[in-house]
């Protein structure tokens, strides 16, 4: 989902079979034992396939273990330190699922509802005929010969699950950046064309877990990012997880890296949702 970037310690790589041993070992006591988690992710920054990474561990009690490795930001050398935040984005995905998986626990939401029962925007959907070439945008114009009903109302379900037809994004808003309202970004979903008939076939959509934010929003009576905040973020103590990072929060950014196609080595990625 990208309504906005989170943030986050990162918590992202959860290596516990490595504390396993193979067998029995034998420690003097002058010698400490060798960190298996390190000595798996030292040679990983060595070779420039990692920049740096965070390593949590925890059972539902305490924190087993909790490690930085490497570099924060590369060209300045500055180390990994264990609260430096990382850019999630489409983490925030599972995290609107569990918050909405929250109501229907309560029983606020039915999975087999159809999405118009709570954003009646969504009644009489059309599909593509035939389905568009893979994109990211669906195609921006559509003549009306092109289009049929669809077979059901999308379900809630299928926004879940990335089975609805709703296209990655829309082509109202084509940027990587969120710029509308969740209320009209999900408007102009509901006015677009399914890119197949619903629960027929299978695309990752941005747009689906938006029209889920949305459906917490109406169902909830409070804002999304509110009922993130007191729902989720707060009772479990995600203390840096937020979608408007302070002055204090991004400095402790960690810049974010990719590998660059010409010489296979990292180079830094600028990310819209940060600026």
């Amino acid at each position: 989902m990208q309504m906005n970037a989170f943030q986050t310690i990162a918590q992202r790589l959860f290596l516990i079979g490595l504390l396993c041993s193979s067998g029995p070992a034998v420690f003097s006591q002058a010698t400490a034992p060798p960190d298996p988690i390190q000595s798996y992710l030292q040679p990983l920054v060595d070779n420039h396939t990692l920049a740096g990474a965070v390593t949590l561990v925890a059972t539902r009690d305490h924190t087993a273990y909790l490690e930085p490795v490497g570099f924060r930001d590369l060209a300045t050398k500055t180390p990994m330190r264990a609260d430096d935040l990382f850019w999630i984005a489409s983490v925030s995905k599972p995290i609107t699922a569990t918050a909405l998986m929250m109501l229907v626990d309560e029983g606020k939401v039915n999975l087999d509802d159809p999405v118009e029962k709570y954003l009646p925007e969504f009644r009489g959907q059309m599909v593509y005929r035939t389905r568009p070439a893979p994109s990211q945008t669906a195609p921006a114009r559509t003549e009306p010969s092109e289009l049929v009903p669809a077979d059901h109302p999308i379900l809630v379900r299928e926004i879940l699950s990335h089975t609805s037809g709703l296209p990655f994004r829309s082509a109202a808003q084509p940027g990587a950046l969120d710029l509308l309202p969740l209320k009209d970004a999900v408007r102009s979903y509901a006015a677009e064309p399914l890119l197949f008939q619903p629960f027929t076939d299978y695309s990752y959509s941005n747009e689906g877990l938006n029209t889920a934010a949305r459906i917490i929003e109406v169902v909830s009576g409070m804002p999304y990012e509110q009922f993130m905040q007191q729902r989720l973020f707060d009772p479990l103590g995600m203390s840096d997880t937020t979608f408007w990072p302070s002055a204090e929060q991004t400095g402790r950014i960690a810049t974010t890296y990719r590998l660059s196609k010409q010489n296979g080595l990292l180079e830094a990625t600028h990310i819209d949702q940060l600026t």
